[in-house]
């Protein structure tokens, strides 16, 4: 018989590495389940932003086992009136604040099942009103790690009760080969990632040279293969490891070189092939 994988507990946090709260909400789920791995998905999400928490998680999610449990901490919401969730979609529990960040989770290719989170008995206590993620989530993540089934932890939610992000406007006109979408995150290393997918363009022709792709008064002409495939300082588009279409500098930051921020407006128009 095959060995039994321990079971893993990933945590994404608006909360950084200068204070103890990272460390303490780990601490809790050591203590109450010890055989779970605990991986560190991102605890530099920017303070309060549920998008940026939405994203990593979506971008993450699908390169982790069946029954992983993913604890979602950014909760600007926290003490207030409020439900805390968990989801099990893609195989894999997603817990944390109905506040949208649960998103990506709730559409219908993935969605499960989701449970509004109340069982007390689970709490720490006493209850602090301003770090649910310490008190109610991870020992939660821990009752799940030990076995628990998701109808234990509270009653079951409506998916179209849910709160979820609004999707950033994207518009594909094949017709006459251009996409209009925008920045959705900006990475550690300045690199502007887009909601255009390689699928929409690939849609757009088939020759990825001819693609224009615009961003303020930026102009990229096709799509490089790699960072390092165009001069040092030069700006380039390409495929990000996530699927989407990315603005990059060779060796620079583009984020600075080209002043740019999330929500911004990226254009792509279809040039002349061949």
């Amino acid at each position: 018989m095959g060995e039994i994988m321990p079971p893993i507990i990933t945590l994404t946090t608006d909360f950084g590495l200068q204070d103890e709260y990272v460390g303490v909400t780990k601490g809790v789920m050591a203590g109450l389940a010890p055989q779970a791995r605990l991986i560190d998905l991102c605890h530099n999400i920017r303070a309060q932003d549920i998008r940026q928490g939405a994203f990593i998680l979506q971008a993450a999610a699908p390169y982790f086992p069946k029954e992983t449990i993913h604890l979602a901490i950014v909760d600007p919401g926290v003490g207030a009136n409020r439900q805390l969730l968990a989801v099990r979609a893609m195989g894999q529990v997603f817990l944390g604040p109905d506040n949208g960040i649960l998103t990506p989770f709730l559409h219908d290719q993935l969605f499960e099942e989701a449970i509004c989170i109340d069982c007390p008995q689970l709490y720490l206590a006493p209850l602090s009103a301003t770090f649910h993620g310490r008190d109610i989530l991870a020992p939660v993540a821990a009752a799940l790690a030990n076995g628990a089934g998701l109808s234990r932890l509270g009653t079951r939610a409506l998916k179209e009760n849910l709160i979820k992000l609004a999707s950033p406007t994207l518009q594909i006109d094949r017709i006459h080969g251009n996409i209009a979408g925008s920045v959705i995150h900006i990475d550690h290393f300045g690199n502007l990632t887009t909601n255009i997918h390689q699928g929409d363009l690939a849609g757009l022709t088939a020759d990825p040279a001819s693609l224009q792709i615009f961003h303020k008064k930026q102009q990229v002409t096709g799509l490089a293969s790699a960072y390092a495939t165009v001069p040092d300082g030069q700006v380039l588009a390409l495929i990000g490891s996530r699927g989407y279409l990315e603005l990059a500098v060779t060796r620079g930051n583009a984020v600075r070189i080209l002043g740019a921020e999330v929500d911004d407006p990226v254009r792509v128009r279809r040039g002349k092939e061949g």
